[in-house]
């Protein structure tokens, strides 16, 4: 979530206690820059959007089930970051819901604890979760990652603690959380505790057993990212969390009911952004699906995601990079550019079937436009407008006598390419199927054009992704912001322009 050790402690520092910045210089960012000082604001803000998720203030209390939501844990988590400035009755609030819960039967084995009160748990329930929770645990430290930090003998153990209430009659599958107290100066790296539901039964989609274990996998990947960083950014947890959950349980498939809100269908909407009232940053799990599947390198699981994880680790002597950092960092040192990688994943996501492995269970990337063009017809400039990280496709259709020697040339007027401009070309054949797709060549000023022979008529159609790939943001600057770094992103509401022409 930050650039360096020393920016983590000022970003900390004002989210704790409401002061300015100090002065930095961040290979892409401004050399100053603050956040607004109103954190008591922001702290109630944090308490409010919890108590939303528990009622009447505690999460062991139990209400009409309503619209499933995984977003428990990183409420918890921010309001943990601002506990500090609450006063009063909204601090014993704070504390209340931040409370362990209370059981009073234990289980533990090697590495965990489960807790629990015996009545309203069926029988062989707790066996399940021991079993499930062991399971994901070894899959995730087999494939490398981090082991989850010890908590100081909570709850009278050392282990990672996992506490089973009636959670579900909130809508909550599972979530986990950290009581520690992070000094301004870091490191963030953190203990967690989880709390799955007692029986799933108010998620009648998926079997019990199903929602247990891809909650156990979604909510302890969440307790491994504390291992490394717990204030990481939040579409980023949420995202490889996602990921992870069916990288354990590949057949379940619970995350496939994210992909209507994410890039797949929602392709305009910036890879980064998290929505506190919805669920974009689950369905972005699919952009990590598709650079793991292109990078497949790893015994367990893809090494990508956890390379990214080290890089983004805000422990004492990390690297501390915030999340597109840590994402372009690891693509970097596979050999892989960011920006290609994003702009081949927006032209992907036209045809999921044919470039992912499960891809005929996906989505299909919607298209803004579309045109039909005769022998030597222009379209005339279609405008789109891009924020960072997102993407827009139109379609093109020759019609009329086709002759070996026709073609359609795309013309593009877009953004500076040094501002993310990039444009993917993808001729498709007769019966539908895709063929070669290519980069047009742009210039510095983001001008380019390339002509697609129609191969007397082999080629029916032609599709033009147009991508808006920067990652340039200027960190620390919003507290309200729901991108990356708290930032403000510098290359939003871009015009890009697309003409393409019929050749005779």
């Amino acid at each position: 979530m930050r650039i360096g050790p020393a920016i983590g402690a000022g970003l900390a520092a004002a989210l704790a206690i409401g002061l300015a910045l100090p002065t930095y210089a961040a290979p892409q960012d401004v050399p100053r820059a603050t956040l607004p000082a109103a954190a008591s604001a922001r702290a109630e803000q944090a308490l409010a959007n919890a108590q939303a998720l528990f009622h009447d203030g505690h999460p062991g209390n139990a209400r009409a089930a309503v619209q499933p939501n995984r977003d428990a844990t990183l409420a918890l988590r921010d309001l943990v970051r601002l506990r500090g400035q609450l006063r009063g009755t909204s601090a014993r609030q704070a504390d209340r819901l931040l409370a362990r819960p209370t059981a009073s039967a234990t289980n533990c084995t090697t590495a965990i604890c489960v807790h629990w009160n015996p009545a309203g748990v069926g029988p062989g329930y707790i066996d399940d979760v021991v079993t499930t929770v062991n399971e994901v645990r070894q899959q995730y430290l087999d494939a490398g990652y981090r082991a989850t930090r010890p908590d100081g003998g909570r709850a009278g153990n050392n282990k990672t603690d996992i506490y089973i209430r009636n959670i579900g009659a909130q809508g909550i599958y599972g979530y986990c959380t950290t009581e520690k107290q992070f000094q301004a100066s870091g490191p963030f790296d953190s203990w967690a505790y989880c709390v799955l539901d007692n029986d799933y039964a108010e998620f009648p989609g998926r079997t019990a057993l199903e929602n247990l274990r891809v909650t156990a996998a979604h909510e302890y990947f969440h307790a491994v990212q504390f291992a490394y960083d717990a204030f990481e950014d939040s579409w980023f947890m949420e995202a490889t969390a996602t990921w992870a959950e069916d990288e354990v349980y590949p057949d379940i498939n619970d995350n496939l009911q994210y992909l209507v809100r994410g890039p797949s269908r929602r392709p305009q909407v910036p890879l980064d952004k998290f929505e506190v009232d919805g669920t974009h940053q689950y369905g972005d799990w699919i952009f990590f699906r598709y650079l793991t599947e292109q990078i497949p390198a790893g015994l367990v699981m893809p090494d990508l995601v956890r390379q990214m994880w080290e890089r983004a680790d805000g422990s004492l002597g990390g690297p501390d990079m915030y999340s597109l950092q840590a994402v372009r960092a690891a693509l970097a040192a596979n050999g892989e550019s960011f920006a290609r990688r994003f702009a081949r994943f927006a032209d992907a996501n036209r045809r999921p079937a044919a470039e992912y492995a499960e891809g005929d269970l996906y989505p299909i990337a919607p298209l803004s436009g579309s045109r039909s063009l005769g022998p030597g017809e222009r379209s005339g400039w279609m405008s789109r407008e891009l924020d960072h990280l997102s993407s827009t496709t139109l379609r093109f259709t020759p019609t009329g006598v086709m002759t070996p020697t026709r073609a359609l040339t795309v013309n593009l007027d877009l953004a500076d390419t040094s501002r993310g401009s990039l444009a993917v070309v993808t001729p498709y054949a007769g019966n539908g199927s895709p063929l070669t797709p290519g980069f047009v060549s742009l210039n510095r000023i983001g001008v380019g054009s390339l002509t697609v022979p129609l191969l007397g008529g082999n080629v029916s159609r032609i599709e033009v992704t147009l991508v808006n790939a920067s990652t340039r943001t200027s960190c620390w600057r919003n507290a309200s912001s729901p991108f990356s770094c708290f930032g403000v992103p510098r290359d939003d509401n871009l015009t890009e322009r697309v003409r393409v022409v019929a050749v005779r």
